[in-house]
């Protein structure tokens, strides 16, 4: 073999060794950042699924308190229609009918207070 052949030869392969060892020397880094980053994920996996057994649990517990919340709202919504229909038949039957009679009281007032002072008494 020639000599410009050896050491056409011997730069190519001192380049592509280089290359070789400049590739490894960054993949090397690089592979051990990406083990890392899978064992984070391991973790974050492992807590995100922690975190969705306890939201189904908290979620559950919701909705049976909004069930008894709904059963407190129609309770309550029976209530206020019974006190209102209360009133409404306090106000047809007992008031309206004897307004004229509540309007005598304060006359019926001012004559007792006159009553009270004629006698002297407190």
């Amino acid at each position: 073999m020639n000599t410009a052949v050896i050491v056409i030869v011997f730069v190519v392969a001192l380049i592509l060794a280089f290359g070789f060892s400049i590739l490894v020397l960054t993949l090397v880094p690089a592979i051990s950042q990406l083990k890392s980053l899978l064992a984070d994920l391991e973790k974050t996996s492992f807590e995100i699924r922690e975190l969705s057994r306890e939201f189904r649990k908290l979620s559950t517990s919701v909705e049976e308190k909004l069930d008894k919340a709904d059963v407190v709202l129609d309770v309550s919504k029976r209530t206020v229609e019974n006190a209102g229909e209360a009133l409404h038949f306090l106000n047809q039957n007992l008031f309206s009918r004897s307004a004229s009679l509540f309007a005598l009281v304060p006359a019926i007032r001012f004559g007792w207070k006159m009553v009270k002072k004629i006698r002297g008494g407190k």
